[in-house]
């Protein structure tokens, strides 16, 4: 392969700070909180492994798909608006004071942009103008909403929490 195949395949190829995440029905972010989420990653899936004794030795097979949890960082705004928000999508599942159920389970996707869509504006942001694979997570769920850590040792730092999702599974998007 040339120098000017390689380029012509490659692209610009993905950057890891050009990227949108966003949420469906059941926990909803506005595309400004969406702003604040400040890393993401495309989550990870794997294959476990079912082992068969035979004659004194193990033969492999593939077994059933798992999906890891998912984490992402989030900025506090000034009024902690979107840490309440997910404290409160959280609160759906199970009530800090009784235990009624509001079931909401949401949909989020994970889109790298690409470098031109990235630099022409929000428009270009809001139409997808990915770079790769958009990932959707199916049935998500918030398992652990994070500490906002205060510090006098701070100084040159936003707030920040992160929150873990539990889903289904993922898919690529259509």
């Amino acid at each position: 392969m040339s120098l000017g195949q390689f380029k012509g395949k490659f692209g610009q190829g993905i950057r890891p700070n050009l990227y949108t995440v966003t949420s469906s029905a059941g926990f909803e972010l506005t595309e400004d909180e969406a702003l604040l989420i400040k890393a993401a990653a495309m989550p990870s899936a794997s294959l476990g492994v079912v082992t068969i004794p035979f004659k004194g030795r193990e033969v492999k097979r593939a077994g059933d798909r798992t999906f890891t949890d998912w984490t992402i960082s989030v900025l506090c705004d000034d009024a902690n608006a979107i840490h309440e928000k997910f404290i409160a999508w959280s609160q759906a599942f199970m009530g800090l004071e009784d235990t009624t159920r509001g079931l909401s389970y949401a949909q989020w996707t994970v889109a790298p942009l690409s470098v031109a869509a990235a630099g022409t504006g929000a428009q270009s942001i809001a139409a997808n103008a990915t770079a790769g694979k958009t990932i959707t997570l199916v049935d998500c769920w918030p398992s652990e909403v994070g500490t906002i850590d205060f510090s006098y040792d701070s100084t040159d730092a936003v707030a920040e929490f992160s929150v873990t999702i539990g889903f289904d599974h993922w898919k690529f998007a259509d």
